[in-house]
């Protein structure tokens, strides 16, 4: 098991009965034409932030025609928190005021840093992770986790049953948490709900002088991610430390039942980056991140640059296509970076899919070609970035417990521009045309890539 839809095996099988079914029907063609033009798609991206160039169907006689958007309501980044804020559900949007982010690069990069962190902790460390590997950099970090409980440190861990692959008793999995255990690390797990996993990944532990240190990205624990794939953490001190605490905190008492306090809210960091943090709580209890993704989309005006391994949500597929069609923002460049290996070749054959209608609308495609790439980064206009767990299909975007940070400051934009994009662009194959194979239209329509039938 890896990661997205690979808990969902017996739906594989599906997979046989759509390659008759749309080989018969001739669904193909219909699959490489171009999409999200009609109406009420339209009226749908709208709602959600997705701005298109097309105009929709005039009304039908008798009604009103729609007002046309006054240029105070017009997007922009001065009031992107102010309308997203207006779409996220409870309290899920944390204003994070400004803080110390640290961009780390792949394992050798960012266990360093974990270590180091480790080992300053005097009173805790709480990890909540969907994927912790029993292999060569689990033991590893476990060990160093185990030592500290022998210092007096309290560590807690929480893992997701499905993505540790704890569902089968008797396991190396279940081995290597008994193993956890057995060190005196507190570790729980999340146990399988149908279609709501805590996909989170987040590491927090107090710096030995009364501040915190926190982690998050799209890293799970293991040789996967550190070692064989090309991945992210951001390293954070500040605010936005005290709310990936809460996530441990809240997920601590659904699996365990116990109540928690949290630290207290860390300083600002003077001259940090302007810092929010979005969580999203699947089972379509809401769209939280979706929505900041569509917000920022609709409001970018010269670039959008998104790198996900998993691509497969039609809305936001549909918001970057309109976007990239737009007549009011001309210039703007859309460039999508996703991996030419992957994991789960099921998410890259749906994601070849849409390769025509992205490819006609101006889209700039690239597939990274040195390994499996397992990113969910994004930055517009050189200004606007975020970096977290969510993936951008329903999966993440529906289904799964998520959190992600949303950063609006052009240092860090910058950073992220350069030391990923331009370098990982720079080793990827650029799609200039493409003819999507039958794998690729029924990968595309399988049920569990689709948005839930609730829409957003």
């Amino acid at each position: 098991m890896r990661e997205v839809n690979r808990k969902y095996l017996a739906l594989r099988a599906v997979r046989a009965f759509y390659i008759a079914a749309l080989c018969a029907l001739f669904w193909a063609p219909a699959f490489c034409a171009d999409g999200y033009r009609d109406a009420a798609d339209l009226q749908t991206l709208a709602q959600l932030g997705g701005a298109a160039s097309a105009s929709p169907e005039p009304p039908p006689p008798g009604e009103p025609a729609p007002a046309p958007l006054r240029s105070a309501e017009k997007p922009g980044w001065d009031n992107y928190i102010k309308r997203l804020a207006a779409q996220v559900k409870g309290d899920n949007l944390f204003d994070a005021a400004t803080d110390r982010l640290q961009l780390l690069l792949d394992g050798a990069q960012t266990m360093p840093a974990v270590a180091a962190d480790v080992e300053r902790a005097a009173r805790f460390v709480d990890i909540e992770i969907y994927q912790w590997e029993p292999n060569d950099i689990g033991a590893r970090l476990r060990d160093l986790l185990a030592r500290k409980v022998k210092s007096g440190v309290r560590v807690r861990a929480i893992l997701d049953s499905c993505g540790s692959e704890l569902i089968k008793p008797g396991s190396p999995e279940h081995k290597f948490l008994a193993s956890m255990i057995a060190d005196g690390i507190d570790a729980r797990v999340r146990h399988f709900r149908l279609l709501h996993l805590d996909h989170r990944k987040v590491m927090v532990m107090d710096d030995g002088e009364g501040g915190l240190s926190a982690y998050t990205g799209g890293m799970n624990i293991g040789d996967d991610y550190q070692v064989k794939w090309h991945d992210q953490q951001t390293r954070v001190e500040g605010p936005a430390a005290q709310r990936l605490e809460r996530s441990f905190v809240d997920a601590w008492r659904a699996v365990s039942g116990q109540n928690a306090e949290l630290p207290q809210v860390p300083a600002s960091v003077p001259g940090g980056a302007r810092t929010y943090v979005v969580t999203h709580t699947g089972g379509c209890a809401d769209v939280n991140i979706k929505a900041a993704y569509l917000e920022a989309i609709a409001t970018a005006r010269s670039s959008i640059r998104i790198e996900d391994p998993y691509f497969t949500d039609r809305d936001v597929i549909g918001a970057l296509v309109a976007a990239a069609r737009d007549s009011s923002r001309p210039g703007l460049k859309v460039q999508l970076i996703v991996p030419a290996k992957d994991d789960e070749q099921v998410t890259l054959h749906a994601f070849r899919s849409h390769y025509p209608e992205m490819l006609k609308a101006g889209i700039e495609i690239y597939e990274y070609q040195p390994r499996m790439e397992h990113m969910k980064v994004a930055v517009m206009d050189h200004f606007w970035a975020t970096a977290g767990s969510s993936n951008l299909d329903p999966q993440s975007l529906d289904y799964n417990d998520e959190l992600n940070l949303l950063v609006l400051d052009r240092g860090f934009a910058s950073e992220m521009d350069s030391r990923v994009f331009d370098a990982d662009i720079a080793q990827s194959a650029r799609i200039t045309s493409c003819s999507p194979g039958v794998a690729d239209v029924i990968d595309g329509h399988l049920p569990f890539l689709a948005p839930h039938p609730g829409g957003v």
